[in-house]
């Protein structure tokens, strides 16, 4: 059984399942918080499209990547024979397609449908071109905040009252990207690739990472503070107690790198945990 399973899950790993499906609980998370719950059929729209919108983009990367992983020898479906170049290129397109018809017959508006097409433009640049330049982390700082405001708008809030997301949250999307670009920038720079990570170089990547982590947890401290929510207020405290551990440790060992395991996954958690706080404010909660 093991053996039949095995290349039927490995195709599976176009679409990225595992990232795909955790982002979009991610947006079904917030949109709960903006206050659309299991009864709304505004929460399965969301879902259905987030979830088509990740697919493509993921099909996409595949693609785009399939010569560099095939000289790498990674087991992805397309290198390994299972999933021909234009299969899943046209996977890619139709998942897009989907999303945007999802989208149409929703009745979510206008405005929500043309920011399905921002955050599908926003990955499909980062997979054909930024992925190995230095403006990298662009579609990160734009994608990232985009999911709560696109969601926020759905759910009826003002345009106005969800700016802090991107405020706040892009400086902690470049800093997840960071995160997840630095272990790998020897390997990049030697495969001539130049993403962020690898411009700024050692520290510098690191250090840049620690400040912009701990500007985001600065704005979502100041919100917070404003906003006057105890509970949310020490959601934030944590977040911020959580930057300055990651700080720590991004100033020990050889130059200033972060630990290559706790680093990574200790500024994601910090970033993330500094993000909550933003869309629970901005949702008027």
């Amino acid at each position: 059984m093991r053996a039949r399973a095995a290349p039927w899950w490995t195709i599976l790993e176009l679409l990225h399942p595992i990232p795909s499906l955790l982002t979009t609980l991610a947006a079904a998370g917030f949109a709960w918080v903006f206050g659309i719950g299991l009864g709304d059929s505004r929460l399965w729209w969301i879902g259905g499209i987030m979830l088509l919108v990740q697919f493509s983009i993921s099909a996409l990367n595949d693609w785009a990547d399939a010569d560099l992983d095939r000289r790498a020898a990674r087991r992805r479906p397309i290198p390994l024979g299972l999933v021909s170049p234009g299969a899943a290129l046209n996977v890619s397109v139709v998942c897009a397609v989907g999303a945007f018809l999802l989208s149409a017959v929703s009745g979510l508006g206008p405005v929500p449908l043309l920011l399905v097409g921002v955050g599908i433009a926003c990955g499909w640049g980062y997979d054909l071109w930024l992925k190995s330049k230095p403006l990298s982390f662009l579609p990160f700082v734009i994608a990232f905040p985009l999911m709560p405001f696109w969601i926020g708008l759905i759910a009826g809030r003002p345009a106005s009252a969800l700016q802090v997301l991107f405020l706040g949250g892009s400086p902690l999307a470049a800093v997840i990207h960071l995160a997840d670009s630095i272990p790998d920038r020897d390997r990049d720079r030697e495969a001539g690739l130049t993403t962020l990570a690898v411009a700024l170089g050692r520290p510098g990547a690191d250090l840049v990472g620690v400040g912009l982590l701990l500007m985001g947890t600065l704005v979502s401290i100041v919100l917070v503070v404003g906003h006057g929510s105890t509970p949310i207020e020490g959601l934030s405290l944590a977040a911020a107690g959580a930057s300055v551990l990651v700080a720590s440790l991004g100033m020990r060992g050889s130059g200033g790198r972060w630990l290559p395991v706790i680093g990574k996954w200790a500024v994601i958690a910090a970033a993330g945990l500094a993000a909550v706080p933003l869309v629970v404010v901005s949702s008027g909660r």
